[in-house]
């Protein structure tokens, strides 16, 4: 049974220009709140949507590295890479920005994401694709300054009209709802999010078992370390 859902896990994480329910599923929310005027970032985020494997319930090791530049206290530039796709040749990576629209006197502020999300099957040299994507996030800062809380949606936006094998593409946007709180008291910030990841996309048939709401969705549980300097 092990080997067979490694098998199926495998088989999974292969995919070429892997999306749906997954392509919006690789990482956490990136630089929710942006980085101070030319200060710099690194990250390793680690976690995944949740599926049933071996009878209990485990997030899917998707894995992912990035940096960020801080251009203005307001707008920091990000790019990263999909370590675990790479692995299985796969060639996975994300560049945006994050910025602030709104901040209040105190506490309160709303931020978003606008990225590219490229990907490239490097083992067949085929598969080439790029997604649009925009995350918009609330976000309440602790006034004792140890961390913030942040909650928001995002969305990968498909511009094909066509999926695999000729078939309609009847999804053109793959929403994502999200809840999380980061701790800043350091320089190195911890990051855990949740997140209910396609909103209203069948989850059923597939070769894995996500754990969603009424066999739609899937939730995901996600852990990101930044370090800034």
């Amino acid at each position: 049974m092990l080997l067979r859902n490694y098998t199926i896990l495998k088989y999974l994480l292969a995919l070429p220009g892997l999306i749906g329910l997954l392509g919006t599923a690789c990482s956490s929310s990136r630089f929710v709140k942006p980085l101070n005027a030319k200060q710099r970032a690194i990250q390793a985020d680690m976690g995944g949507p949740l599926i049933r494997f071996a009878g209990a319930a485990i997030p899917i090791p998707f894995s992912t590295l990035a940096y960020g530049y801080g251009v203005t206290g307001n707008v920091s530039a990000y790019g990263s890479l999909h370590t675990t796709s790479l692995l299985f040749g796969n060639l996975q990576h994300d560049i945006g920005i994050c910025a602030n629209l709104w901040k209040a006197p105190k506490n309160w502020a709303i931020s978003t994401s606008p990225a590219l999300q490229i990907a490239y099957n490097l083992r067949n040299q085929s598969g080439f694709r790029i997604w649009p994507s925009l995350d918009l996030n609330l976000r309440y800062e602790q006034t004792n300054g140890k961390g913030f809380w942040y909650a928001g949606a995002m969305s990968w936006f498909e511009l094909s009209a066509k999926k695999a094998h000729g078939r309609v593409q009847q999804r053109h946007a793959m929403p994502n709802l999200h809840l999380g709180y980061t701790v800043t008291r350091t320089l190195n910030r911890h990051q855990f999010e949740l997140k209910y990841l396609g909103v209203g996309v069948p989850s059923k048939p597939g070769v894995v078992d996500y754990i969603g709401i009424r066999q739609k969705g899937s939730f995901g549980i996600y852990y990101t370390l930044t370090r800034t300097f």
